[in-house]
């Protein structure tokens, strides 16, 4: 279980350093690899106590849209995770939102990858 965190955790990571060098910015530097860590943490716990709760209130809606508005909660959680962080979600919308994308794809790869089989 704890490798399994560990590695979407990592691959998370890795979706923020591709959003480090997407945006405009500043170089990799070692502060920005603590904050990014801090923030994959964060995102996290985020998105295991909080996304679900999101998602279940805002069914209706997402099956009106026939998807779509799941796009919209990943940016709020984004945003929510970045409010408790130092990272700053203040780059503009269509930034942020690609971050929010890149992040979820990210994550997503990482779910598929550690499922275990039963």
């Amino acid at each position: 279980m704890a490798i399994t965190a560990l590695g979407v955790l990592l691959v998370a990571y890795l979706g923020l350093i591709t959003i480090q060098g997407v945006g405009p910015g500043q170089p990799f530097s070692w502060g920005a690899f603590g904050v990014a860590c801090i923030f994959a943490v964060v995102l996290g716990l985020v998105n295991a106590i909080i996304k679900p709760i999101v998602h279940a209130l805002t069914l209706p809606i997402t099956i009106l849209s026939l998807g779509l508005f799941s796009l919209v909660v990943n940016l709020a959680m984004f945003y929510l995770a970045a409010a408790f962080t130092p990272i700053r979600a203040d780059q503009g919308f269509l930034l942020t939102a690609l971050a929010a994308i890149i992040v979820a794809v990210f994550s997503g790869l990482a779910g598929g990858l550690t499922k275990r089989e039963k």
